[in-house]
């Protein structure tokens, strides 16, 4: 990984030892190693949540991680303040595309993509034509019934904690990415690395 971070981000890139933990994780999540998924109570059927301090790396581990993922399992990233402010531009098209991936319109064969959502919690509810919604909320409900109905995983990046997160998006919401994620906590131990 800090090889691959050398080539993305530059000579100046390193992983580091506290954040030992975390990567483990990674490891046992994306190779299946049945020994550590145990350990580490990781369920390679649902996605992960990986929650911490601003500058931690939690962005930056996501990003690096789906370089050694094959083309078939790559997810992509979408950062959540980008997708609200295209909901206020362009309605719930947008919710369909990240929520359901037309899935129900195009092939129910259909493939459907698997995302990491970066940021839940900067976004802010936004209006479309005067409806105003939550629109990051209203897709992880989706998400969910796509992880439900065709094992689709969803993976997001925040700064809030699990309470924050029911503060912020309702308790039917925490509940929902509790069954759909791993919830990785980086420790305080854990600094801001772009300082």
């Amino acid at each position: 990984m800090e090889i691959k971070g050398k080539i993305l981000y530059g000579q100046h890139f390193k992983l580091f030892q506290e954040d030992n933990h975390v990567l483990l994780q990674f490891y046992a999540y994306f190779t299946g190693d049945e020994a550590l998924c145990k350990h580490y109570d990781i369920d390679v059927n649902k996605g992960l949540f990986l929650s911490g301090k601003t500058g931690v790396g939690k962005t930056v581990h996501m990003k690096l991680v789906r370089q050694f993922l094959g083309y078939k399992d790559r997810f992509r990233m979408k950062a959540c303040q980008q997708l609200s402010l295209e909901y206020m531009d362009q309605g719930s098209p947008v919710l369909m595309n990240f929520g359901r991936n037309y899935v129900d319109y195009v092939d129910h064969n259909t493939i459907t993509t698997s995302y990491c959502f970066d940021d839940l919690g900067t976004e802010d509810e936004v209006k479309h034509f005067g409806t105003q919604t939550n629109a990051m909320g209203q897709v992880i409900l989706m998400r969910y019934e796509l992880f439900l109905s065709r094992n689709v995983l969803t993976h997001f990046t925040s700064n809030l904690t699990a309470d924050q997160i029911e503060q912020h998006y309702g308790e039917r919401v925490r509940s929902r990415l509790r069954q759909m994620c791993n919830w990785i906590q980086y420790t305080t131990e854990s600094t801001d690395k772009r300082k």
